[in-house]
């Protein structure tokens, strides 16, 4: 976090980092909008958990209009506006009883280690067909991942990327992308040759030790699902 904090962000500091001023908010929505742009599709964006709302102020002035954020931390909803962002002041659960959400590109970055199962449940079985999601967690299969998910206190479980894509799954979407970042080792030679010795001579599975501290997934919801046999 770098930058002045405006009174007030203190419950908010180990919730997740934030940005405190334009400046801040803006580099750090550039840098995430840097992993993610080239998975945009033309339409809504909702960034879901949007802190304080510096991914929104990236891709707004990177010229998208129809941008929605939601996030319950009332300081966080204040940054956020006062950067200019458009958000709602709710948690997820009231979100999307809200009712039927649309077809949007839906970012969930660094939020479902935050909430119940069950809430991150009801979430991918809620976003409609033709929706994107693209969600960030820390990586469960590296040292560092487990490093991210443990700085953060208010982490409720780590999902690994066989879970998160086994939920995919049950509830219609298909994997456009998926990989490692923050940290991760580019599949160079040297790399190569890393990853052979790690798992033929110290018998562990690469991605350990080269492996980025965050996990992310593109998924696209192609059909919907009966949730009653889901049960």
């Amino acid at each position: 976090m770098t930058g002045p904090q405006p009174s007030g962000t203190a419950s908010a500091e180990f919730h997740c980092w934030y940005a405190g001023d334009a400046g801040s908010a803006r580099s750090k929505g550039r840098f995430t909008l840097g992993k993610f742009s080239r998975y945009l599709r033309p339409g809504p964006v909702v960034d879901l958990g949007c802190g304080e709302g510096g991914l929104l102020l990236a891709l707004k002035e990177a010229g998208h209009a129809d941008l929605t954020g939601v996030e319950s931390n009332p300081e966080l909803c204040t940054l956020a506006e006062s950067f200019g962002v458009r958000v709602i002041r709710t948690d997820l659960q009231q979100y999307l009883a809200g009712g039927a959400l649309s077809p949007a590109t839906y970012f969930y970055l660094d939020v479902i280690e935050h909430v119940p199962f069950e809430l991150n449940v009801r979430l991918f079985a809620a976003l409609p067909q033709g929706s994107r999601l693209i969600l960030q967690t820390p990586n469960t299969e590296s040292l560092l991942g487990h490093q991210f998910y443990m700085n953060v206190p208010s982490h409720l479980a780590p999902y690994s990327p066989w879970v998160i894509r086994k939920m995919l799954e049950r509830f219609g979407y298909s994997v456009v992308a998926e990989g490692s970042v923050e940290g991760d080792h580019p599949a160079r030679w040297k790399n190569r040759f890393r990853a052979f010795f790690i798992r033929k001579v110290l018998g562990l599975a690469p991605e350990l030790l080269l492996g980025g501290g965050n996990y992310y997934v593109i998924a696209d919801r192609n059909r919907r699902t009966d949730e009653a046999q889901l049960g």
